[in-house]
């Protein structure tokens, strides 16, 4: 996965890594979208900050990692959004401890392109839907910490405290 994510990020100057984004000219942009997705996380109580102390000795306290993006308008290229989405290092997890499932129900591009296909041919409407912090509706199964996401000062000290997840937020284990 990180192999395909290094790629991926390479090749769309619009994926950006934490580092890239700081130094980017629209920064203050990104900066903006991640203090939104940690409110969107801490108002919906997908995690709760406890003392690093209180972390058992067989866990883990897992990395955080950001995924930055900006989405252009398909007619004119202009950037309408800056998007700031916060994962648990995925790569870091481990098979048997951090998780013992990675299923996760998505349509395929086949099935889509073949609706928006038959729409067309049809005379359908058709309407995209962004879902915003859609995968933390689930409660995580798994008793899993994270540090704190990086750029973010807002939940207190990273030294003393880590984050306890309650919720599943987006992460690609390794199988």
């Amino acid at each position: 996965y990180e192999i395909f994510q290094a790629m991926a990020a390479s090749a769309n100057p619009d994926i950006l890594y934490f580092h890239e984004a700081m130094k980017a000219p629209d920064k203050e942009k990104f900066v903006k979208a991640m203090e939104e997705e940690v409110r969107t996380h801490s108002e919906g109580k997908h995690w709760k900050v406890v003392p690093r102390s209180s972390v058992p000795k067989d866990k883990r306290v897992l990395p955080s990692v950001w995924a930055m993006r900006r989405k252009r308008r398909l007619d004119t290229q202009e950037v309408y959004k800056w998007k700031a989405r916060l994962n648990v290092h995925g790569g870091k997890q481990k098979y048997g401890v951090d998780y013992w499932e990675t299923y996760s129900p998505v349509v395929q591009w086949t099935t889509t392109r073949l609706f928006l296909i038959l729409s067309v041919l049809r005379g359908w409407n058709c309407r995209q839907l962004d879902f915003v912090a859609a995968y933390p509706q689930a409660p995580s199964d798994v008793e899993t910490y994270m540090e704190f996401p990086k750029g973010i000062s807002s939940l207190g000290n990273p030294k003393t405290h880590v984050l306890l997840l309650l919720k599943n937020i987006l992460r690609h284990p390794t199988p």
